[in-house]
């Protein structure tokens, strides 16, 4: 509902206005930033060109507040400038970004300012809580294409409009002592900045600062065991396209062998590398982490999929059926097993899943009327409690002790 009165004179390039404007239950949106802020009271008078936003406040879509005020002054308007204006924003625990690959609940001012070509927009925010997906860009020029125009009636002495719309320039500075989600690409992990600096336009948007992992809330997966990570920091380089720089140490126990892993190197493409105590080779170690055993166990399909993830460490794309096959149907585990006549088992699939660090589930059948399940849970990195139950009747339970020497 809106009630607008107002006696209007002069041109349209120089219009006089005076009046007053009264709003509510209005909604505000913005390509720009994702931003949805519904149930707005507003009112405000004009004064000439300028309109006088005396007052406005709504709700967010997480149920945060945003307030403010500002002018729109719509003198000078022409084909190639818009209307100026000054809005003063409040937000308070309101959720103002919300893109594909980010978004925001934040508390802190704002102000976007236009002088009728491109703008700005410029916040000093703390961050309540904040996400990032590495891994998915999003360009915000998609959601406001430049349309193609052509103009008609234009009079003999006014040249056609060629001018191009201005980008809008970001200068936000941001502040999340924790909160900060980011998660793709193995991630799965929470972060803090003293201080975030978001730069560039809407056509070329730019990060600046930096962000380090709050301790003992970041886990980084590969293979569907998860690590811990013990240190962490993304670097942006507000200089260049966004593509942060990585630097992370995570650990974990596997098999009785103290596992680190490394990830340095720019998000769009990291180098990966393992290591481990006691020392074991590279292609020895990832058996261990994908199969649970040593390579010179390994079958075929198994040794197959243990050469792809070597490759894609090393930065090759190679054929990986059998990875593809098992991140689309969500395990952490697939593999062919070969028949056994003594247990009246064809050749089989397994499939198997982690829940949580401690248990894991895993079901082989043959399709053809064998099939057993085996849980695992495991206690420590050197004990593991089992249970199995097959379709033959083959059921045990079991603890299993492991130790390298």
């Amino acid at each position: 509902d809106a009630t607008l009165a107002a006696d209007v004179r002069g041109t349209l390039g120089n219009p006089r206005v005076q009046g007053s404007f009264a709003g509510d239950a209005l909604r505000v949106r913005s390509g720009l930033l994702g931003t949805d802020v519904s149930g707005v009271s507003a009112r405000g008078r004009f004064d000439g060109s300028r309109f006088n936003l005396t007052s406005f406040s709504g709700t967010a879509a997480n149920g945060g507040e945003v307030s403010g005020s500002g002018f729109v002054d719509l003198s000078g308007i022409t084909a190639q400038r818009g209307p100026s204006l000054d809005i003063r924003i409040a937000a308070n625990d309101a959720e103002i970004l919300d893109l594909a690959n980010m978004g925001a609940t934040v508390t802190g001012p704002l102000r976007i300012v236009s002088n009728g070509v491109g703008g700005t927009i410029a916040a000093r925010l703390r961050a309540n809580d904040a996400r990032w997906r590495l891994g998915v860009m999003d360009d915000a020029i998609a959601l406001l294409p430049n349309i193609r125009t052509r103009e008609i009636n234009i009079p003999g002495d006014v040249a056609p409009s060629t001018a191009a719309a201005a980008p809008w320039r970001y200068l936000i500075d941001v502040s999340a002592p924790r909160g900060i989600e980011v998660d793709g690409m193995g991630l799965d992990s929470e972060w803090r900045t003293d201080n975030l600096r978001i730069r560039g336009t809407t056509v070329d948007p730019r990060l600046g600062g930096s962000v380090v992992i709050v301790p003992r809330r970041g886990f980084y997966s590969f293979a569907g065991v998860r690590f811990d990570i013990t240190r962490g920091e993304i670097v942006f380089d507000q200089n260049v396209p966004i593509d942060p720089r990585i630097d992370l140490v995570a650990e974990t126990e596997v098999d009785a062998l103290s596992v680190t892993v490394n990830v340095r190197g720019n998000a769009s493409r990291p180098e990966v590398t393992f290591a481990s105590v006691p020392a074991l080779p590279e292609e020895e170690l990832l058996a261990r982490l994908l199969f649970g055993g040593s390579i010179t166990t390994l079958s075929a399909t198994d040794a197959l999929q243990l050469g792809a993830a070597v490759a894609s460490l090393r930065g090759g794309s190679g054929m990986d059926p059998i990875n593809q096959l098992r991140n689309a149907i969500g395990i952490d585990r697939l593999r062919i097993v070969p028949a056994d006549p003594a247990l009246q088992r064809g050749t089989s699939v397994a499939l198997g899943k982690n829940f949580g660090r401690r248990f894991y589930a895993e079901i082989i059948t043959d399709g053809a009327g064998y099939s057993a399940s085996t849980l695992e849970f495991r206690v420590t990195g050197w004990l593991n409690l089992l249970a199995t139950v097959s379709s033959i009747g083959r059921h045990s339970a079991a603890a299993e002790y492991r130790r390298d020497y």
